[in-house]
């Protein structure tokens, strides 16, 4: 209804002719004429109030006609425009940009933490998207204007006196100046969905929105969430910044400075700048700053990086900011509700309450577990705690110790390690406490140094005592710092002795020295002598018949591992050892004794092999069964009892000891004259160390492939897969890497 029409309306209700409306209003008949034919569809205000008055209307009636005619005044003037120039160098976002040119209309939601570049990129599409929307486009910051409707309609063209002084007038001229329009409207620094559904434009149009938080409650919107760079892209920002020269001058040095910018598009912008005004810096100079000084050094002109980070937590309630301050303290980078409980106090549920909103704003990833906390976001955390923390910190690691005891005892325990128990904590099944231990593994160190500085010694020596047949299950270099650390916390003599213990077979059987594990061995059976403490003797000494073993003093194992055997107290622990003997009497040239012990002990196992402990030691018992079936030139023997290791290693999860198995299995199809099957256990070997990031097991692997190439006189893979081993050896670099590069080396050139 347009204000002439409605203007005819009233005056034929009133029963007055043009004349007489004339003459009671004193508007000229040609105008009240112009007027009612829309030749005249913007009547001033004062000439609008004559009318009004002269028709006599009632409110409502009033509010319509003048709303009306304020319509008929304002019209957009085609095409708006009020975008910011883009930034050139955005970099890593192309999917991104093409879901936003995808949404021909509708709502487009970019959220993401502080810093990601959300704006940069709703900018950059809509600049991309110009020939789409002929009408206009339009941005508005809305964390910057207090009236942003009211700023709306002066970037549309409507003259300030004509902008209605109600919230609701405002809405419907807007409506009213984008209907049947196609104009892209960005909406920056969207706080929540009311302000959205009010400034959202017409169907026809896209609005992309902005916004730290999800928005989740906004009906038919498509979502994209930024986070930071991958590393590449992170590189060629800071190169398009500061020049690819230097990046390329100093690649390593760049590398360590993305991750210290958390690959955060913000922080690197201000590093970036920061070296570009300062061309002669090393980009050393400012890694050194940043490690020192931290958000501190990422500052640069308006460029903040901590304070974009404090605007995002402002206006969370105390509880979130609370939990959010206690994350500092949290080792690693993921945090569940019941940490987060442990952390601050709070029941699990209000704690979870809080994460989901620290989540919605940004500052935490939600993950299949719990919640991430990464980069720059976690050392603003950091930089958050204080003196009145410490006590949470306690609480934590207590936590996580006691956590890690309740996981460990699920995979079986030996000698004194039965004597630990959990103390409350609990998982429903093996699976989750297993998922538990992989996740924390790595963190163990840190965990274990923080917990000893807070005193909680007993803690540590529980939890790392209950770790010793995880380790077993999943061995790793880690273990050697986890168990030398964990000595300084074993007050009692048993617990000096199974931590001696366990840190003698990491030494031997993962780190291949023998020597500094007999000594280490050697000092646990002192202490237990010395101590009458002797429930774990009986591993010490199976685990220093190895040693003896791997120095060549093989009479001295034998002797050994036989008082080992006479010392155990449980028959599956006993078992174990003798299949241990079967093994040593292998290395002694003694191959049936061997097959008739492993044998014998597997026979045994199979009985009861249930739990991941019984499982495992079924496991070992077979791969070893294998290997001296291939010595006894019995290879499809071999592979029958290999294939069995498989399955039990299948059923206890133990990815490690499978891909070994594979590789045994592949030197029984070798011997057998199968050189295709060989190599395909081969190649799933080589996935599975590759995926468990065993760098011994790979180089080993690629070393059998250019055996099987060199059987089948194919020199040039022969020559490929020594390469690839050498370059796995430089790629690890340790002490054994070195050993096998010179061999490899030595091979490759024909010696």
């Amino acid at each position: 209804m347009t204000f002439g029409a409605r203007l005819v309306q009233h005056r034929k209700n009133a029963g007055l002719s043009q004349e007489e409306l004339s003459e009671r209003s004193g508007v000229s008949v040609r105008a009240i004429s112009d007027m009612e034919r829309g030749r005249a569809r913007s009547p001033q205000r004062r000439t609008t109030e004559a009318l009004l008055d002269a028709l006599d209307l009632d409110e409502a009636g009033r509010a319509e006609l003048r709303r009306l005619a304020r319509t008929g005044r304002v019209a957009l003037s085609s095409p708006v425009w009020s975008l910011p120039m883009y930034v050139a160098d955005l970099v890593g976002r192309d999917a991104e940009l093409d879901a936003i040119a995808n949404k021909p209309n509708g709502l487009v939601v970019v959220h993401g933490a502080a810093g990601t570049g959300k704006t940069s990129l709703a900018v950059r599409a809509a600049h991309l998207l110009e020939g789409g929307f002929p009408d206009g486009q339009l941005l508005i910051d809305l964390e910057g204007s207090a009236q942003p409707l009211q700023r709306l309609l002066k970037d549309l063209g409507v003259p300030a006196e004509h902008v209605p002084e109600d919230v609701n007038g405002q809405t419907r001229l807007y409506r009213s100046l984008l209907a049947d329009k196609r104009l892209l409207l960005v909406l920056d620094g969207a706080r929540t969905e009311e302000e959205i559904r009010t400034l959202q434009a017409d169907p026809g149009c896209l609005t992309i929105v902005t916004s730290r938080r999800r928005l989740a409650g906004l009906a038919d919107a498509t979502w994209i969430r930024l986070g930071g760079l991958t590393e590449p892209c992170a590189l060629e920002l800071l190169a398009s910044i500061i020049g690819a020269h230097r990046v390329e001058a100093d690649h390593e040095t760049a590398r360590e400075l993305v991750r210290l910018c958390g690959m955060s598009p913000l922080a690197l912008r201000i590093a970036g700048n920061r070296l570009a005004s300062r061309p002669r810096w090393p980009l050393g100079h400012l890694v050194e700053q940043i490690e020192e000084r931290r958000l501190a050094a990422l500052t640069a002109g308006d460029l903040d990086v901590r304070g974009a980070f404090e605007v995002s937590l402002a206006h969370l309630p105390e509880t979130a900011r609370l939990v959010f301050r206690r994350l500092g303290l949290l080792v690693g980078t993921h945090v569940t509700p019941a940490l987060a409980a442990e952390l601050t106090g709070l029941p699990v549920a209000e704690a979870e309450l809080a994460l989901e909103e620290l989540a919605d704003v940004s500052l935490l990833d939600p993950d299949d577990h719990g919640y991430a906390i990464h980069g720059l976001v976690r050392t603003f955390a950091t930089g958050l705690i204080d003196a009145t923390d410490d006590g949470a910190d306690r609480r934590m690691l207590a936590w996580l110790l006691e956590t890690t005891v309740a996981a460990g005892v699920l995979f079986g325990q030996t000698g004194d390690a039965r004597r630990v128990r959990p103390r409350g904590r609990t998982f429903p099944d093996v699976a989750t406490g297993r998922r538990w231990l992989d996740e924390h593994r790595d963190l163990l160190p840190e965990i274990v140094e923080r917990a000893q500085a807070r005193d909680l010694h007993d803690e540590v020596a529980r939890a790392v005592i209950a770790l010793s047949h995880y380790a077993a299950i999943e061995p790793g270099l880690v273990w050697e710092r986890v168990f030398r650390l964990a000595l300084a916390s074993a007050r009692e003599p048993w617990q000096e002795i199974v931590v001696l213990g366990q840190l003698g077979w990491v030494l031997f059987d993962v780190a291949g020295r023998p020597g500094p594990a007999l000594e280490v061995l050697t000092r646990a059976a002192r202490v237990a002598e010395e101590s009458g403490e002797t429930g774990h003797l009986g591993w010490v000494w199976l685990i220093a018949s190895a040693a003896h073993s791997g120095l060549g003093h093989f009479d001295e194992a034998e002797r050994v591992c036989l008082k080992a055997i006479d010392s155990m107290h449980e028959p599956m622990d006993e078992h174990y050892a003798r299949s241990v003997l079967g093994v040593l009497w292998r290395s002694m040239n003694r191959p049936i004794a061997a097959v008739t012990a492993h044998e014998e002990v597997a026979k045994e196992q199979r009985a009861y092999a249930n739990t991941i402990y019984e499982l495992s030691a079924l496991g070992r018992t077979l791969g070893w069964l294998g290997l001296a079936l291939i010595d006894v030139d019995r290879p499809d023997d071999a592979v029958a009892a290999l294939t069995e290791a498989e399955d039990v290693y299948k059923r206890a999860q133990m990815a490690s000891w499978l891909a070994r198995t594979l590789w045994h299995r592949a030197l029984a199809h070798r011997a057998a004259g199968r050189l295709t099957e060989s190599d395909e256990d081969l190649g799933q070997a080589l996935a599975g160390f590759r995926a468990i990031g065993d760098g011994l097991g790979e180089i080993e692997i690629l070393r059998a492939l250019a055996d099987n190439a060199e059987s089948r006189g194919d020199h040039s893979a022969y020559q490929h897969h020594l390469r690839d081993s050498l370059a796995a050896c430089e790629r690890w670099d340790t002490d054994a890497t070195r050993e096998i590069a010179a061999e490899v080396r030595k091979r490759l050139s024909g010696g």
